[in-house]
């Protein structure tokens, strides 16, 4: 990966209060099951933070929030790259992203299937990190028994609700 400005230190303690508040919070209310962080040591950023939220669809939807030198990245898997229907996975995931607000599907260097979204550092703070680590929580219980009941026939099967 190819070395980055890192963000400056204001920036970064700043980023890193507001993601340890909002950690704070969702862990009392029991739908953040973990958070860990990293620094990140190769000058391709400078925090990792792993967030894992208990899902409706999907057992654990495990969000990375990556501060670079002006922007937070935000990443979560969807799903790895689907035995079958492939296009019409694609197909629906890009007419979806139309609707969504911030947020955008991605496929990732292994072809599977993830969320993605990017803020600007300076605009982080407890009531951002709420709003967007909800849309990706969200989209990823809406959306996952389709994907994964047109990709995985075979092996996966929704969910009995009631």
């Amino acid at each position: 990966m190819p070395e980055a400005s890192l963000a400056a230190e204001a920036e970064r303690a700043s980023v890193a209060a507001a993601v340890a508040a909002f950690g704070a919070e969702w862990k009392a209310s029991g739908h953040l099951l973990s958070m860990e962080h990293r620094e990140v040591t190769d000058r391709t950023a400078t925090d990792r933070w792993a967030l894992r939220f208990s899902g409706a669809e999907k057992d654990v939807i495990a969000i990375w929030l990556t501060l670079g030198q002006r922007t937070v990245v935000a990443e979560a898997e969807i799903m790895p790259a689907p035995d079958e229907a492939v296009a019409e996975i694609h197909a629906l995931v890009l007419a979806r992203n139309a609707s969504l607000f911030g947020l955008s599907y991605a496929i990732g260097p292994e072809q599977g299937l993830y969320l993605m979204a990017r803020l600007a550092a300076a605009a982080v703070d407890t009531d951002e990190l709420d709003r967007l680590c909800g849309a990706i929580v969200s989209e990823i219980d809406e959306v996952y028994p389709t994907v994964m009941t047109m990709g995985f026939p075979a092996h996966y099967r929704r969910r009995r609700r009631g």
